[in-house]
């Protein structure tokens, strides 16, 4: 089995299968990056799949726990869970560049609250930490 598919076969199993061949691409760059980022900051150089296994677990897995909530869910109702994922994890990533502590519950209600449509949108935006001047 080659390189592409061994690790198309490892995400599509280790994220449920709600992605598809047509995302290995892009799923591929954010584990890229998510490498290189970890790379900065260790001593020595990860592998792809240990860079995958902290992607898992340190953006994949914290994102659709909150994205499978009915309130920021029900905000894009008629939205693939994959499509809303890439979303999430762009505004998280866009977020991060300004507060490196923001979390992805913040992040992915803010974009419920700032891009989504209904009641969703709404209780997304009442869940949101209050801001205070």
């Amino acid at each position: 089995m080659n390189t592409y598919n061994t690790r198309l076969n490892y995400l599509m199993t280790s994220t449920d299968s709600i992605f598809d061949e047509k995302d290995f691409t892009t799923l591929s760059d954010q584990i890229e990056v998510h490498k290189y980022l970890i790379n900065q900051v260790i001593p020595w150089t990860i592998t792809w799949y240990d860079a995958a296994f902290s992607w898992l677990e340190n953006v994949f897995h914290p994102i659709m726990q909150v994205l499978m909530r009915w309130d920021v869910r029900s905000a894009f109702a008629h939205t693939k869970i994959d499509d809303l994922f890439f979303a999430v994890s762009d505004h998280w990533f866009y977020l991060l560049e300004k507060d490196p502590d923001v979390t992805a519950q913040f992040a992915a209600l803010d974009y419920a609250a700032t891009y989504g449509k209904g009641l969703g949108k709404f209780v997304s935006s009442l869940r949101l930490p209050n801001k205070v001047a």
